[in-house]
């Protein structure tokens, strides 16, 4: 073995795979075909983390909420945003692995998908809608993302899928939601928002992540989404409402102001649909409030404590940007939540988005 490579042994599930030193060892696990616990891919959120039980990583640029300095000392690391350093490294993952009937099913693919809605929904996020070819046997679970490729920039940024998955895994309809916020400078957003149209073909690579709740769960749920965060949440809120779902489902979404709320309609349909689920919108700028029952003002951890007062017997899902994320996940432990069904997904902002 070349001494710029790696022998990674995993022991949840015996797993072994060459990895190159110069590489990320989630990386390297995707490329080999192997799953293994993650999400954000970013060392924004936390899903990788692993202990290390036998060699060394170089532990990267990673988010201090996600893994302390006093893990790392342990032997704690995030496989997303790690690197060997030593020829074996063995690690046991420290989050459930992905089931073996999904990985059976479900592989990253690439492929061109057709554009066949690509429309403003605020004066920031487009919805965008592609069509899967009938000829792909394309499946995921809802909450993953994808990766969309666009010309001269790399890395290509990754984007969570809005459209719940059916019974097989396969998109409804065989079509792929995305809501893509525009960001300043931003080589991919800005080519989404300027000139991408409808015929128009984009390459997608995934599905990536693993951010959902326990399919057969049977306690409240509460789901806290920040701007395009609520892409992954809608993805999962619907799965688990058509799978019969029956306690309380609460989703709470954040913005900035009014013009930034989106996807309301569906929203509308779910509660008028499921008498057990509630929304609230959140507008944390806004100065003069429209008239809006389900509306309110400032930031949610401002009234969380008076609308959930405890939350120990509550599942929680948080997705948005990094700050808004390690808001959410102290606001609902203050609450009583337990940190085992909390599961979050952090948006990293990248120079290219």
């Amino acid at each position: 073995m070349s001494a710029n490579v790696c022998k990674v042994i995993v022991e949840n599930n015996d797993a072994t795979f060459e990895c190159e030193k110069t590489e990320l060892v989630l990386d390297e696990a995707i490329k080999h075909g192997i799953r293994l616990p993650h999400n954000c891919r970013g060392g924004a959120c936390g899903t990788c983390k692993a202990q290390v039980l036998e060699g060394s990583v170089d532990h990267g640029w990673v988010m201090g909420f996600t893994i302390t300095e006093e893990e790392k000392a342990e032997g704690k690391c995030l496989i997303c945003q790690s690197r060997a350093t030593s020829d074996v490294l063995k690690i046991r993952m420290l989050n459930p692995m992905p089931s073996a009937s999904a990985g059976a099913a479900i592989e990253p693919q690439r492929f061109d998908a057709e554009v066949v809605s690509c429309v403003a929904v605020t004066p920031s996020v487009r919805r965008l809608v592609v069509a899967v070819p009938p000829e792909v046997d394309f499946r995921y679970e809802s909450g993953m993302h994808m990766e969309i490729g666009t010309a001269g920039v790399s890395p290509h940024r990754t984007y969570s899928i809005a459209t719940p998955a059916d019974e097989s895994g396969k998109p409804v309809s065989g079509l792929l939601e995305f809501y893509i916020v525009r960001h300043p400078g931003g080589a991919s957003s800005g080519w989404i928002h300027e000139e991408l149209c409808v015929g128009r073909h984009v390459t997608v690579h995934g599905p990536y992540g693993q951010f959902t709740l326990p399919s057969d769960i049977d306690d409240p749920m509460l789901l806290l989404a920040g701007g395009t965060g609520l892409a992954p949440i809608l993805s999962i809120l619907k799965n688990l409402l058509a799978r019969g779902h029956e306690r309380e489902a609460v989703l709470i979404f954040s913005v900035r102001d009014a013009s930034e709320v989106f996807a309301q309609d569906e929203l509308r349909a779910l509660a008028h649909r499921y008498s057990h689920f509630r929304y609230l919108i959140t507008l944390t700028r806004q100065d003069e409030m429209p008239p809006h029952a389900h509306w309110r003002k400032g930031r949610l951890q401002g009234f969380l404590a008076e609308e959930f007062p405890d939350l120990s017997g509550w599942w929680v899902l948080s997705a948005g940007s990094p700050t808004f994320v390690e808001a959410c996940v102290v606001a609902v432990k203050a609450q009583g939540a337990y940190e085992e069904r909390i599961f979050v997904d952090s948006f990293l902002p990248r120079v290219n988005h």
